[in-house]
């Protein structure tokens, strides 16, 4: 079964942008060994999971880049953006999926293939975590406070328990941790079973 994978730059108040959309914290101290880092992310997946503003992002840059072979894998891999507003999706290998986002991920995490990965954005990552449909969360948390802005999972109305798999810290100070929901049942639950 594919997993569904969710990365987001986060800061240390987990905020993923500023009040007016300002993510250019996320370009201070960016480093090769970051860029290296989600090289191999995006090698270990052959489809992305984008909303329309992530989307609209992405099209405009990488489209018009060229002899880059980065941006040919960016245009070259299957992409599906998920919007009720959004016309269209011109952009090469992308398919618009405008209502039932969660059967169309259900059924996508039956097929064969490498992992989904949703890049970005926030808002169908909140979706998706709130109808468990995450298997892994990795998240690049910046030594920075914004104060405002738009928060990682806002969204979130229960409680998740996560598993922490793997951390390192970039030599910036960027700090990567990955976590998959847990299985473990919590005490609440366990107690609650055993009256």
């Amino acid at each position: 079964m594919r997993k569904v994978v969710a990365q987001a730059f986060v800061t240390l108040d987990g905020f993923t942008a500023g009040p007016n959309g300002e993510t250019d914290w996320q370009l201070h101290g960016f480093s090769e060994e970051m860029g290296e880092y989600i090289y191999e992310t995006y090698e270990e997946a052959d489809l992305l999971l984008l909303g329309k503003y992530t989307y609209l992002q992405f099209e405009a840059y990488w489209q018009h880049q060229s002899n880059n072979p980065e941006a040919d894998r960016m245009n070259n891999t299957a992409k599906i953006v998920c919007s009720t507003t959004l016309p269209s999706a011109n952009w090469s290998n992308t398919i618009l999926v405008k209502s039932n986002v969660a059967a169309e991920i259900r059924a996508l995490k039956n097929k064969p293939g490498k992992n989904m990965m949703i890049v970005g954005s926030v808002g169908l990552m909140q979706s998706l975590a709130q109808q468990d449909l995450i298997d892994e969360y990795r998240f690049l948390t910046y030594p920075v406070f914004l104060g405002a802005g738009r928060r990682l999972l806002d969204n979130i109305r229960e409680t998740r328990q996560l598993e922490l798999m793997y951390s390192r810290i970039f030599t910036n100070g960027v700090m990567l941790t990955i976590y998959r929901p847990s299985q473990r049942i919590c005490l609440y639950e366990y107690l609650a079973a055993v009256k």
